[in-house]
């Protein structure tokens, strides 16, 4: 078990995700948001969710090479 003043064993990164509409029904609009990495303070604004994925995946580094075979999966 981790105490909370122990450094966690692998990187971590904390976002805030924040989406909305702008209709009134979610089903009839994409998507709109925004992430921010709380680390870096950078802030992105998105209209779908593979952006979204997109930068989340850049700022925890995860190799391009395994985002692009997820994406391909969910294709």
């Amino acid at each position: 078990m981790v105490e909370m003043n122990e450094k966690p064993s692998r990187p971590q990164h904390l976002f805030i995700v924040r989406i909305w509409s702008e209709m009134e029904s979610i089903s009839q609009a994409p998507c709109r948001g925004s992430v921010e990495h709380i680390p870096t303070g950078q802030k992105f604004y998105f209209t779908s969710l593979d952006d979204l994925s997109d930068f989340i995946a850049l700022k925890a580094t995860v190799q391009p090479q395994s985002l692009l075979k997820r994406k391909e999966t969910n294709r």
